[in-house]
């Protein structure tokens, strides 16, 4: 049995591949695609390399493609993906990879569509948008690359959110898991479609105030709904579960809203859940978690996808890790390695703490955790 998560190396963003599968070669889905150049230099090199092993002379089969919210750092890379076979269909050259279906909230999807061109036309007409808050300055962007991968999709004649009719979400009650295929399951954990309703009126009202708002007002209030409310929601959280064993897939989900989807499935037992895996929310940013995260939440192996920007990983979320385990064992993965992170694990030992520590090699593509046989190349 194969079940691997592997991260690439994605600068300050995510790059996933999801190996899973009873022989080999084993079934693939790839979760996010990291900033500028990522895809470039990280994701097609590591697609191509197992498409001459597994599948040299046919596409490359990949079970699915999923952005996990739309911050330039996860879906720029999934942008990349797309305009490339796009091109190639358009040149009628080969097709390098078969993507059977995307999950992907577009922005606009989330919220009504002429409310998003108003807000991105506010912010970005006439003068320099908001320094102080950088998401002012990435909305309009984000929201053009969201269109564009859907728009990708449609030329690609790929399934979209298969089988949810519109978004990926969390439903008002139960829980929904889907049969991804091959023994794999997927439950959302979130985004949540009640706060999802939520937020459309929070959405509208501050449309409204925009129209009479002068420019700067309009840049600051814009700025400061967005960051509070739509990036966060929007992150697609996954409980995936292979063999009897779980991976939970955070994208950059708020820790708070992440555990009201695991009560809200009854997946928490006694208030709690163990994982034999945990991709950290937001690259290991301690304002995605809190103290009770890990204290709910805990798993034998956490994965962090980093380099430094942003101080990310933090050392406040990695001290939360730390405390919450107490003197148990598990393993800490990280893509890159930084003196003041060698620094506190090395600290972290002398104080008698007992976990592991993995970086990725610096020669490798990525680091990779396998939770049953290890995946071949």
């Amino acid at each position: 049995m194969i079940f691997t998560l592997e991260a690439l190396e994605a600068k300050h963003g995510d790059a996933l591949l999801l190996h899973y599968g009873t022989k080999r070669p084993a079934n693939l889905i790839v979760i996010d695609a990291g900033p500028a150049g990522v895809y470039s230099k990280r994701v097609r090199p590591r697609l191509d390399e197992l498409k001459a092993q597994n599948s040299p002379n046919k596409p490359l089969p990949i079970r699915m493609v999923m952005v996990s919210h739309l911050d330039d750092d996860h879906v720029n890379g999934i942008e990349a993906l797309t305009n490339d076979l796009v091109r190639k269909q358009e040149n009628q050259e080969e097709i390098p990879y078969n993507i059977a279906t995307l999950w992907h909230n577009s922005f606009d999807d989330i919220l009504d569509t002429n409310a998003i061109n108003t807000l991105a036309a506010s912010l970005s007409s006439g003068g320099s948008l908001s320094k102080a808050n950088p998401l002012s300055q990435t909305l309009p962007a984000s929201v053009g690359q969201g269109r564009r991968v859907r728009d990708n999709a449609e030329r690609l004649g790929l399934s979209v959110n298969t089988p949810f009719t519109g978004l990926v979400m969390l439903p008002k009650k139960g829980k929904k898991t889907v049969n991804i295929g091959n023994g794999l399951k997927f439950t959302v954990v979130g985004p949540d479609m009640e706060r999802a309703e939520i937020l459309q009126a929070e959405w509208d009202e501050k449309i409204q105030e925009l129209g009479v708002a002068k420019k700067s007002e309009k840049q600051a209030k814009a700025a400061e709904f967005v960051d509070k409310s739509v990036f966060n929601l929007s992150s697609i959280v996954v409980l995936a579960e292979f063999d009897n064993k779980t991976m939970l897939l955070t994208g950059d989900g708020r820790g708070d809203h992440t555990i009201e989807g695991l009560r809200k499935s009854k997946l928490l037992k006694n208030g709690k859940i163990h994982v034999n895996l945990l991709k950290l929310p937001h690259h290991g940013s301690h304002h995605n978690v809190a103290p009770e995260y890990f204290d709910t939440i805990t798993a034998d192996h956490y994965v962090v996808s980093a380099d430094g920007r942003f101080g990310n990983p933090e050392i406040d979320t990695l001290k939360m890790i730390s405390e919450a385990r107490g003197s148990e064992k598990f393993t800490i993965h990280l893509t890159n390695k930084e003196k003041r992170l060698m620094d506190f694990f090395k600290a972290e030992k002398k104080k008698g703490k007992k976990y592991n520590v993995v970086f990725r090699d610096d020669d490798k593509l990525s680091i990779k955790v396998d939770l049953g046989d290890p995946l071949d190349g």
